[in-house]
């Protein structure tokens, strides 16, 4: 375990030690300009390649000359980090802390409420180290091809083909702002769908919790997810599949008996405390939602906004519809053609009435409450004012994803009216240069929490971005979620964070999940269960 916690912890800890440190000490002026002008074109790239822009027209180059410019700038960029690091005493000297042992797990991590989950993927067997502030057990697990067959399965029945059909039904519905969304679920789920869920879930249960399950009974789980355990929503998992059962809402989740969450290492959760223990923490909230998307917008002259209410459809909150088609479906690589990525972007109007609402939660619990709508839902925004008064920051708009380069991966602000240098798209190289002092940072965007595997850093996305920039705990979604239940679940769980009793994040969005399923008109996991916070729970 020792082992696998060092390899998984050491890229992002070295990020989080440099957060707030002067790196560009000694460093020669013409190096910093050259990294400058590289991440620049990168970007300008990428803007290309994600074929969201407000220039119009094609691009001068090929997309086979852009991935081409853009890999040689990668490389070009490495080089250039590593003269830095040559060049600069301090930037060197910035080197993570020794991961934590067993026993500081425990002392450091863990309370008597929680167990750690933490997974490694072979290709012959995989494992699951299982600890306890006085427990410890190691299972052995069927290898990585049998955990993502399984993975994939249930991944299918949660993003059922109706849904798949109606996603490519509305890639052709380019003038429809809201796009009607159905799933089976709640009280018009057949019970042939729901015997195909449980089946799948209670199936991976088994596979991947149940080996551990007499050492935490109830309580907390802080789950460290290898390979495709990234992607599963581990509260929606099925102890045991009843037969017969009625509806989504009479399954028993494993969320009926514990609290879950996810953290990138647990190394990095004692980091990201000790990181917080040091900053300065706001007070008030930040909700950011509902950009203008489209120069024709009547908002983008300056008009007064629409205050027409979403319709009882779905909208679902996503930049690209075939990413999220390819991501439950064919593409085992998980690359999406940067051609497939070019889509309409759509205004959603559910995020504003989310805003507003969340917005008096906060009011009504005393709490000051910024919210930026419209233009001011815009990049410059986000990345020039002091983003440090706030104690949480809320995106509501639509998230971008680049599984091929996942530093592409971003949240979608307002692309009209941006001052020079910023193009509307807060990336994730964009985040890391924030600095904040928020103790959650909520994306309620589409598929921000997915991003290229890349082994030992768990769950990707803009989670080790926003980590970096001084937020412990973040919360992402695992695929395109809907507009209507999303804001329903928001309020609930800012309900919860923000009330009298105020509960800890994960407890919080436990209790909304329950709320949501017990109501049963939103009660297949698809509405619930695409949120995970990542990180620490506290």
């Amino acid at each position: 375990m020792s082992v696998v916690e060092r390899g998984r912890a050491r890229s992002l800890l070295d990020m989080l030690n440099e957060a707030g440190a002067e790196i560009t000490e000694g460093v020669p002026a013409e190096l910093l300009q050259k990294k400058r002008e590289n991440q620049n074109r990168q970007q300008e790239i990428a803007a290309q390649l994600t074929g969201v822009s407000l220039g119009g027209g094609k691009p001068a180059k090929s997309l086979e000359e852009l991935e081409k410019e853009l890999s040689a700038l990668q490389t070009d960029y490495d080089s250039i980090e590593n003269q830095i690091r040559t060049a600069s005493p301090r930037y060197a000297a910035l080197t993570a802390p020794r991961p934590l042992t067993l026993e500081e797990i425990r002392q450091q991590v863990l309370d008597d409420q929680t167990a750690l989950l933490e997974y490694k993927l072979g290709d012959e067997r995989s494992y699951l180290f299982a600890v306890t502030r006085n427990g410890f057990t190691l299972s052995r697990l069927p290898g990585r091809a049998e955990i993502e067959k399984q993975t994939a399965a249930l991944r299918a029945q949660i993003i059922p083909a109706s849904l798949r059909r109606s996603l490519t039904d509305m890639m052709s519905a380019a003038t429809d702002a809201q796009r009607g969304l159905s799933v089976s679920g709640g009280t018009s789920a057949s019970p042939a769908v729901v015997s195909a869920f449980a089946q799948a879930a209670s199936a991976l249960y088994k596979t991947v919790v149940e080996p551990a399950a007499p050492l935490f009974k109830q309580g907390r789980l802080l789950i460290v997810a290898d390979g495709a355990l990234n992607y599963v929503p581990f509260h929606a998992l099925v102890t045991e599949a009843p037969a017969g059962a009625a509806d989504f809402s009479s399954l028993p989740y494993l969320l009926k008996t514990n609290e879950t969450l996810f953290a990138p290492s647990a190394s990095v959760v004692a980091a990201v405390r000790q990181q917080r223990a040091a900053a300065q923490e706001g007070g008030g909230m930040l909700i950011v939602a509902d950009p203008v998307f489209d120069p024709s917008d009547a908002r983008a002259r300056g008009a007064k906004p629409s205050q027409a209410q979403p319709t009882e459809g779905d909208s679902t909150r996503g930049l690209s519809f075939d990413s999220a088609l390819a991501d439950v479906s064919s593409d085992e690589s998980g690359v999406v053609n940067a051609g497939a990525q070019r889509g309409v972007l759509v205004r959603l109007a559910g995020t504003r009435a989310e805003a507003q609402q969340i917005a008096k939660l906060a009011t009504a619990a005393g709490r000051k409450a910024d919210v930026w709508l419209d233009l001011d839902a815009s990049e410059s925004n986000v990345e020039g004012r002091d983003l440090r008064q706030y104690r949480i920051l809320h995106f509501a708009t639509h998230g971008l994803l680049n599984t091929e380069r996942p530093q592409f991966t971003g949240v979608v602000l307002s692309l009209v009216g941006n001052g020079a240098g910023a193009d509307g798209f807060l990336r994730t190289d964009e985040v890391f240069n924030l600095r904040l002092s928020s103790p959650l940072v909520m994306l309620s965007a589409c598929e921000t929490g997915l991003g290229k595997e890349k082994r030992g850093e768990g769950v990707m996305g803009l989670t080790r971005a926003f980590m970096y920039a001084g937020a412990p705990t973040v919360g992402v979604s695992l695929w395109s979620v809907a507009d209507k239940s999303t804001a329903d679940l928001m309020a609930d769980f800012y309900r919860n964070v923000l009330g009298k009793q105020a509960a800890t994040p994960s407890a919080a969005m436990r209790t909304a999940r329950l709320d949501m399923i017990a109501g049963k008109r939103y009660s297949a996991p698809f509405y619930w269960a695409p949120f995970v916070l990542v990180g620490d729970w506290r």
